[in-house]
This record gives C-alpha cells, sequence and structure tokens, in this order.
C-alpha cells in the first residue's frame, strides 16, 4: 500500500508543481562556512520502522537504501534507465525479450561486491526472488514476481526468467523502480534463515552500494560511510548523515542555521520561508505522484457523467495549486504524468468553468431551488468529502473545494478519518478500500512504468485491487489488456493514449495536482540531479559536497 499510503503522509509534508526542474540559489553559492567538506547531513521527519525495503511500509526506506543497497537499474533525471547490477534493459530489439514474450535474459554485471567482500552473482538475484515469493516474508507486494515460473542460471553472470504469460510492465518491476522497488539481497548472509522478518541485516544492511552502513540509531541518525570497493570506484563523499527529526519547524531551524544540509521532500506549506535561507540550493522537481478527487461511483449521484464532468468544472486546478501549495504543485489532466511518455496528447481538458458545470447538472435533472442548492426528485445533491484528518493539505484543498462546488448549488459535507482508518484494507472495512465515502482525496505514488490496471479495470475493484472508484468500462478492459501484453513501447503507448481519453471522458477521478517534490541543500553539494520517478536519489555515488 505504499503507492496510497506514501501519498497521505506526503501530502501532508509535501506538494510539487511545474514540467521542468527548476532550481534557485540564494545567498553565497559556493564555498560556505559551515559545509562540512566530504559529509552530508540530511534531515526528514520519517523514521524508517528498517533499512530493508524488502518488508518495510515507507518510502523513506526506498530513498535511503539509494546509498547502500543496489537494484537492477536505476531511474535518470533525464527519465532513462541506468544499468546497475544489470548491464542491459532486456528489450525484444536486442534479444533479451523472447519472441513469445515469456522468456527475459539478464545479463548481470561482473566485479561486483558485497560489502563484506563476497562477489555478486546470479544466486543474489536467484534467491531475493525467493524471499520475495516466500509467504513467511511479510513483503508489500509480489505483483509481476509471481507471474514467474522459474529462473533459469545459464551461468554466474547469466538468468532467464520464464512468465506464466506475458506481462508488458515486468521489465519495470522485476528488482527496480517499480511503485514498490525491492533491491537485490546477499544470500550468502540470509538464506539460512526461514524468513527475514526480524533480522539484525534490517537495522543494519550489508548491500553492493556506494555506502556502508555503520550505525543506525533508530528514530535519532543513520550514519553511513563511503564503500571503497563500490565497482564504480569509492564515492565522492566520505560519509551521509541522515538525522530523524519528527518536527518540521525544528529541521527549518536547522536548515537556517546550517547544522544540517538538506531536507528533502521538503513542505510547500513552509515554501515562503525557503527563500529567506541564504546559501541553499531550491529543487522542484516534477514527480510521478498526483493527487485526486476520487468519485465513488457506486453513488447513484455520481453514477451520472453530467454529474462527474460538472464537478470537474467547477474545480479551479490553479486556486487548488496556488492557496494550497504556495504554487509548488503542477497541473494534470491524466493518470499518467505530462513529463512521460505515455502521457496522452489532445486530452478532453475541465477548465475552471462554473457556468459550463450548471449547463451539465440542469442536463442531468439538477435544478437550483430556492435556496441555492440543487435538487432533483426532491433529493438534494449532497455529498461528503473525505479524506485524512489532521492533514494540512487536505483540509485545505477539502475548503477550497467545498466552496467551489457551493457557487454551482453543491452542497459538499466535510468528514474526515484517521489514517489508518481511511486507509485499512476491505476486509477490515477501510473507508477507501470499502467504498465507503462520496468523495475522497488522497493521492497515488506510481514507479517508472505506466500500468495502471489495477486503478480502473473491472476485475480490479477491492478486494481484488485499487479500483476504489468503482469504474468499469469494456473498451478500457480491452485497452489495459494490449498494454498489459505489448512489450513494443510504441504499441503501448497507443492504448495508454485510448486508456487516458475514456478517463478523461468519463471522468471518475478529478486530478488536483501532481507534486513536484522540493528539496533544500546546501548550495555547495555538486551532482544532485533529482529523478522523476521513485525516488530522486539515483546518482548517489556522484554526489560531492
Amino acid at each position: 500500500m505504499r503507492k496510497i499510503a506514501a501519498l497521505i503522509l506526503v501530502a501532508a509534508v509535501a506538494t510539487i508543481s511545474a514540467c521542468t526542474k527548476v532550481g534557485t540559489s540564494t545567498g553565497v553559492g559556493n564555498g560556505n562556512p559551515w559545509t562540512v567538506h566530504g559529509v552530508l547531513r540530511i534531515a526528514g521527519v520519517s523514521n524508517p520502522d528498517n533499512l530493508n525495503p524488502l518488508i518495510g511500509e515507507q518510502q523513506t526506506e526506498v530513498d535511503l537504501s539509494m546509498f547502500w543497497a543496489g537494484y537492477l537499474f536505476n531511474w535518470s533525471d533525464q527519465n532513462e534507465w541506468v544499468p546497475e547490477l544489470a548491464t542491459d534493459v532486456p528489450t525484444t530489439k536486442n534479444g533479451g525479450i523472447s519472441a513469445d514474450g515469456l522468456a527475459i535474459t539478464y545479463h548481470l554485471r561482473k566485479g561486483v561486491k558485497w560489502q563484506d567482500g563476497a562477489p555478486f552473482s546470479a544466486d543474489d538475484v536467484i534467491f531475493t526472488w525467493q524471499a520475495v515469493m516466500n509467504s513467511r516474508n511479510n513483503v508489500q507486494t509480489r505483483t509481476g514476481y509471481d507471474l514467474i515460473s522459474r529462473i533459469d542460471k545459464k551461468d554466474d553472470y547469466t538468468i532467464v526468467i520464464h512468465l506464466t504469460r506475458r506481462w508488458a510492465p515486468f521489465v519495470n518491476t522485476f528488482f527496480t523502480m517499480s511503485s514498490t522497488p525491492y533491491p537485490i539481497l546477499p544470500k550468502h548472509l540470509l538464506a539460512q534463515y526461514p524468513d527475514i522478518n526480524h533480522l539484525p541485516y534490517n537495522n543494519k544492511p550489508i548491500g553492493t552500494g556506494p555506502f556502508i552502513v555503520q550505525e543506525w540509531q533508530n528514530g535519532v541518525v543513520l550514519r553511513m560511510t563511503a564503500n571503497p570497493n563500490y565497482w564504480r570506484g569509492p564515492p565522492k563523499l566520505k560519509e551521509v548523515d541522515y538525522y530523524v527529526i519528527p518536527d518540521e519547524t525544528t529541521i527549518l531551524t536547522q536548515l537556517r542555521t546550517h547544522e544540517k544540509d538538506m531536507e528533502y521532500n521538503a513542505p510547500a506549506s513552509q515554501t515562503p520561508s525557503y527563500g529567506l535561507i541564504s546559501g541553499v540550493h531550491i529543487y522542484k522537481t516534477p514527480f510521478t505522484q498526483y493527487s485526486q478527487l476520487a468519485l465513488n461511483l457506486t453513488n447513484p449521484i455520481l453514477s451520472d457523467i453530467h454529474v462527474r464532468q460538472a464537478l470537474a468544472y467547477a474545480v479551479d486546478q490553479q486556486e487548488l495549486i496556488d492557496t494550497v501549495t504556495h504554487g509548488v504543485n503542477m497541473k494534470g489532466d491524466s493518470d499518467q504524468p505530462p513529463f512521460l511518455w505515455a502521457h496522452a496528447d489532445g486530452l478532453p481538458q475541465y477548465n475552471h468553468d462554473p457556468t459550463m458545470a450548471g449547463k451539465l447538472l440542469d442536463q442531468a435533472g439538477w435544478t437550483l431551488g430556492r435556496d441555492g442548492y440543487r435538487y432533483k426528485n426532491g433529493q438534494k445533491l449532497e455529498l461528503a468529502l473525505s479524506g485524512v484528518a489532521g492533514a494540512a493539505v487536505t483540509e485545505a484543498v477539502e475548503l477550497v473545494v467545498q466552496r467551489e462546488w457551493r457557487v454551482i448549488g453543491v452542497q459538499s459535507d466535510i468528514k474526515n478519518y484517521q489514517s489508518n482508518i481511511f486507509f485499512e484494507n476491505y476486509a477490515s472495512g477501510g473507508i477507501i478500500q470499502a467504498g465507503k465515502y462520496d468523495v475522497g482525496f488522497y493521492s497515488w505514488l506510481n514507479g517508472v512504468d505506466p500500468d495502471d490496471s489495477t486503478l480502473f479495470m473491472c476485475n480490479q475493484m477491492p478486494p481484488n485491487g485499487q479500483n476504489t472508484v468503482r469504474f468499469c468500462n469494456k473498451d478500457l478492459d480491452a485497452a489495459e489488456n494490449d498494454a498489459m501484453t505489448q512489450y513494443d513501447q510504441d504499441k503501448r503507448k497507443i492504448a495508454y493514449d485510448k486508456i487516458q481519453h475514456i478517463l478523461a471522458q468519463q471522468e471518475p477521478i478529478i486530478i488536483t495536482w501532481y507534486l513536484r517534490r522540493q528539496d533544500i541543500v546546501n548550495s555547495d553539494l555538486k551532482n544532485y540531479k533529482p529523478a522523476h520517478a521513485v525516488t530522486t536519489f539515483w546518482n548517489t555515488w556522484e554526489w560531492e559536497i
């Protein structure tokens, strides 16, 4: 559930805007007197449950793994794969994907060593797959991994994966930057255990990455030092320290006093203060994470397309971005980010137009009463707006939307819940999963693959998937099946274009914004090039201060 849960934590803490990365410097520039050369001090509000993303629940664990762990591929700031523990991205053109799409070959990197000196090999990749599939291990998802029938080891650095059916997102999922990324783990250290849930390894992992975990004081500080045997060569930083500071105001103070060098994913609520800090660079990076007003189509009112379109026309996306996020976030018009290849052109636009909204409601039979609200057959047009209680961003969005919908005669009542209740699973009666809401405000954090089948296909309604709006359309299902079985990107693009046009016309969700990750960084830090998906920390070996 990191995809959804991470948003609400992030939505209350951070926001994101514009199609290009933005950087601004304030103060001195290079040579800040407070810089500790070779040492990067990072502050964050998130306290990881552990450091192993296989059994972790938080986005922070993935971010921190980019220092100590290794994946098959990283995703760069140029929206391109960067080979890590594999040397080539398998495709049909290079022969890495078989003609029938059921066999995928990986060539692994030679000469890589684990941080204890043991050699990395195909055995580690196979073991990590087995760990994901081990029912005793508390992994978040086995999606994609469960399609593997077997893995053939051709030699120590070549494996062939056999799938039970064609699944185009596989290469973008398997031990790389998916929405739930898993790094490769060392077989020689972990294979002896029946499960990995509570091992000391999880708090002091040994990986193949550029930094070695030296110390993890839970809730205080994670200290990592340069790995002299890293396969790319020693990293340029000598030490990276991540400090857990559970108060955003305290972090802001320590940025001002230069006790810390970086706050990543910084809250938009403090945006006006960041420009007043001397000697920092402010990054605003478009990210594959959007916030939405999800419309529950089991509600008879919202089952009418005219009502859904009217609600969309009544929402002023730019006002939400400017008012709630201080202009940090960016506009979006589909579930695919505007800066990645899968985004469709020419989508229907719901620019703020209360007059059009009113006409659509009139067509749907909802007429204005003397009190300024709309009625149909004696029923008032009334909807509940729900989100996470206590989340400042959620509450601010709800107040703006409530006012905008009141203009067109819709009464919206705010009814929020504690996050554990709002996002509880279907069996436990969670508000979103069980469909006990009218309009829900929450976010979706995706990986690098555009696969959105779990969100919108007819067979993906909870408890079988994440289609929490209960949308069903046979043409969309057909396009989703094409997108999932076609390995050629151009063919997948055609399918995703169709999917987005159907969604934009049917409007089961109203996009409020796409996020831009806002990072406040000591201007002496060089080579920080934040990526646009999964984690911004893709090239930690190059960072220098």
